[in-house]
């Protein structure tokens, strides 16, 4: 049965991502949401909450995304509901996704270390 509702609660969390995208791209018409991507989503196993990851092209228009985001939460979860079949719908909390900055970050040092023991293996 654990394995069923894990089963579930990721069909779920897929299907509020692509919903999601599709709400903010033509449904949702704040311009402060262009470029942004949901990277994932996560819904808890109770399929009460749905944490919903995202990044923006322009990282200085975040706090701007993020007030746009809050101010549409009840209208994106308004219309995920016209979509779903479940009994209810999980609250949306949007989190800005700090792993792609992390991974480029941790890229660019390996990178320099790599380039550091290439000189030195040179000399």
């Amino acid at each position: 049965m654990r394995k069923y509702s894990h089963n579930r609660s990721e069909r779920i969390a897929d299907q509020i991502q692509k919903d999601v995208v599709a709400i903010l791209r033509f449904k949702v018409k704040d311009p402060r949401i262009e470029w942004i991507t949901i990277n994932d989503v996560e819904v808890t196993e109770d399929n009460s909450v749905a944490k919903i990851y995202w990044t923006v092209l322009n990282e200085s228009k975040r706090p701007d995304v993020e007030k746009a985001l809050e101010m549409a939460k009840g209208f994106i979860r308004s219309e995920l509901s016209k979509g779903f079949k479940t009994y209810t719908i999980p609250q949306l909390k949007f989190f800005y996704d700090e792993s792609l900055a992390r991974g480029s970050k941790i890229l660019n040092i390996l990178n320099e270390v790599k380039k550091d023991f290439s000189d030195e293996t040179k000399n």
